[in-house]
């Protein structure tokens, strides 16, 4: 997990809508300082590996990304005084390949032309739950940056830190010079 010393010294400028923010979160990656004795996980830079590194050592990685993503939006959370996301398993593998579509599509939006909406998504899998279709996504250098992109743009911060969600999906996909993240959010289930 990443040491909560860690910080982006960059500053998201103020933007008026979601995709204004996906825009400059794409354009603008933070320079990330970190404190003495913190560290930032390594992240691999792609899916197919590089020599020595199977595509089970990949998904492993990717798992940990996500796992480490996690930690980190907890953490936020916990740090506001609300409840940390129960994970859905549904959830995860929908962002799993929501975010593996960002890294492998080239296209940048919560509308992917393979998959639609994240809600179409969520219903086709069966979910039924308040708040359905809550998501953010970014392209960063690593999952961490992408943790502090998402929590310097308000309205993805908003989603992160909503008291009416409860149950959190996150995955993480290798771009050649970084992640490619989407992160699901609900409410309880109805």
């Amino acid at each position: 997990m990443a040491n909560p010393a860690t910080v982006a010294s960059w500053t998201m400028p103020s933007v008026a809508t979601v995709s204004q923010a996906y825009r400059v979160m794409r354009d603008h990656q933070p320079v990330l300082h970190t404190a003495p004795g913190s560290s930032v996980p390594s992240q691999p830079s792609s899916l197919a590996g590089t020599a020595g590194t199977t595509v089970g050592q990949t998904a492993a990685s990717t798992s940990a990304g996500a796992d480490t993503l996690i930690q980190l939006i907890n953490q936020a959370r916990i740090q506001s005084g609300l409840a940390p996301y129960t994970v859905n398993a549904t959830l995860m593998h929908l962002a799993q390949t929501r975010a593996q579509a960002l890294a492998t599509d080239g296209v940048f939006t919560s509308d992917l032309p393979t998959l639609g909406w994240p809600i179409q998504m969520e219903q086709a899998a069966g979910i039924s739950a308040l708040g359905m279709g809550a998501e953010n996504i970014a392209e960063a250098s690593s999952v961490a940056a992408a943790f502090e992109l998402l929590m310097a743009s308000p309205p993805h911060r908003s989603n992160i830190l909503n008291p009416y969600e409860t149950q959190v999906g996150v995955g993480v996909a290798r771009l050649s010079n970084g992640v490619a993240v989407s992160e699901l959010f609900i409410g309880p289930n109805s």
